[in-house]
């Protein structure tokens, strides 16, 4: 019930640091780098939502499933952040790099913007994670 509970916490936080990444912060050069590859209506990106919803599940439940499993109750939350960082390191390096290598035009910029996203993201949800499961045991 626990997980559940943590997945709770961790998937709005998740999912409005990604939107306001992709969407605000970094708009400009995600469609500049994603060029002609993206999906898009006129010149605004038009994502499959779909897929994007299930994306949105699956790293938090990752997250939660994994990383969770490596903190101990008196672990700090730097150990969260580097078990997270490690296990966005891992997820958005297989996504980047099979996109690098099979991609014309997916660039060595894209690649390394998106993983250390991924890498302060995932680290940072954990940290997240971490202090909403020291607030649920109190």
């Amino acid at each position: 019930m626990q997980n559940w509970k943590l997945f709770a916490i961790v998937l709005p936080i998740f999912l409005i640091s990604d939107l306001l990444w992709l969407g605000v912060v970094m708009k400009d050069f995600y469609s500049q780098e994603l060029g002609e590859l993206a999906r898009r209506q006129g010149a605004t990106l038009a994502p499959r939502w779909g897929a994007a919803m299930l994306v949105y599940l699956l790293i938090p439940g990752g997250i939660v499933l994994f990383v969770r499993p490596l903190l101990r109750e008196n672990n700090s939350t730097w150990r969260a952040l580097g078990w997270g960082g490690l296990f966005g390191l891992v997820l958005y390096g297989v996504y980047d790099l099979t996109n690098l290598a099979v991609l014309e035009k997916w660039t060595v910029r894209m690649t390394l913007a998106d993983i250390i996203w991924g890498c302060v993201l995932c680290g940072t949800i954990s940290v997240a994670m971490k202090l909403g499961d020291r607030w649920l045991t109190k």
